[in-house]
């Protein structure tokens, strides 16, 4: 049984890419990823939370 399981790392071992560096496919899915996240945020009507929208805000929010 273990075996098996050392060679089932193995097989998944060699699938990574080494470095940790990520493929092409898989920028291209987080890239696709990120857009539709801030697609449903802007539909929802949150603002992109940025340093110069949180300076805006203290700016003109003093309470």
């Amino acid at each position: 049984m273990l075996f098996l399981l050392t060679g089932m790392q193995i097989k998944m071992s060699q699938s990574l890419i080494p470095g940790g560096w990520m493929a092409h496919d898989e920028k291209v899915c987080r890239r696709r990823a990120r857009d539709a996240e801030w697609k449903f945020r802007v539909s929802k009507g949150y603002e992109k939370d940025t340093f110069w929208n949180k300076v805006r805000f203290c700016m003109t929010h003093k309470d």
